[in-house]
């Protein structure tokens, strides 16, 4: 099976979950949390259930060897303020109220922990924008990534020289020292 199909599975199981217990109100508590963009549970739900399916599309694509993105001809336009709600940030907080994330968490980080993974997303870094995302849902700490070759300098551009090192100096001495300080006395009584 490959990395691909294997990472397709974990998440389909983790839909399904998602889906049956956002239809049966599981992401209720999560809504009504003070700050919470969501006013209705199903809407989580929704939105939920497709970043995970958006997520098996584009694992597929880059594991599949994706060719690099174009450079941008123009810059950017800045970045609008977002208008929609977004999932909630905080680490694992998807265990709560879908249980079965829990068996999902532990087989992703089984399948991060294999070297053909690791592997995988060190060779592709684009996968990060993927699994970090989907880790601190699950509670999951993104494996560090292997070290990869340094990219070789242009010709003519010459090596940094190491940084002089400073010699050591001793501590700074004052030639008048602090008198000791006071005890504290409890204020008297009145």
């Amino acid at each position: 099976m490959t990395l691909a199909a294997r990472f397709a599975a974990i998440l389909h199981a983790l839909c399904a979950a998602v889906a049956r217990r956002g239809a049966n109100g599981a992401f209720v508590r999560e809504t009504s949390r003070p700050g919470s963009a969501f006013t209705n549970p199903h809407a989580l739900t929704v939105l939920l259930w497709s970043r995970l399916q958006r997520a098996i599309a584009r694992f597929a694509r880059l594991a599949a060897g994706a060719p690099p993105p174009r450079p941008r001809k123009t810059p950017a336009p800045p970045a609008r303020a977002r208008s929609a709600p977004d999932l909630p940030r905080r680490r694992g907080w998807l265990l709560a109220p879908v249980p079965e994330a829990t068996a999902a968490a532990s087989q992703l980080r089984a399948f991060l922990a294999e070297p053909e993974t690791r592997a995988l997303i060190a060779a592709e870094p684009r996968l990060g924008r993927i699994l970090r995302p989907l880790c601190r849902t699950l509670g999951i700490l993104l494996p560090a990534p292997q070290s990869r070759a340094r990219r070789p300098r242009a010709p003519g551009i010459p090596a940094a020289a190491d940084p002089p090192t400073r010699p050591h100096r001793p501590a700074r001495t004052s030639p008048h020292p602090r008198p000791p300080r006071r005890p504290r006395t409890p204020p008297a009584p009145a």
